[in-house]
């Protein structure tokens, strides 16, 4: 990582500063349970690999109860085609009358 200084000087390295890897969804323990892993290799078969990996596997988090579906994703521009091109397959697939979509900058 690139040295990066803090308001006490510019020689100074700042302890804050880290970097956090990112896990894709399919990759997470939380999302290993059923009925959700299930439901999400589904969407992947439906959806194809290369759209569920940009736009499903991306996301910063799912929250499921088995009624409600949310999904936030980590750009406004994600979240609208999300909504615009997979919305009605994601609602059937995981069995939910309106799936919301939210952005996370």
């Amino acid at each position: 990582m690139d040295q990066f200084s803090n308001a006490a000087g510019p020689n100074e390295l700042s302890e804050s500063v880290y970097e956090v890897a990112f896990t894709p969804i399919l990759e997470r323990e939380e999302y290993q349970g059923e009925p959700l892993h299930s439901k999400l290799l589904a969407l992947q078969s439906a959806m194809g690999e290369e759209d569920f990996n940009e736009y499903i596997n991306s996301l910063l988090r799912i929250t499921y109860n088995g009624k409600q579906l949310w999904l936030i994703t980590k750009s406004e521009r994600k979240r609208t085609l999300i909504e615009g091109k997979f919305l009605p397959l994601i609602a059937e697939v995981f069995e939910v009358a309106a799936p919301r979509v939210f952005s996370q900058p």
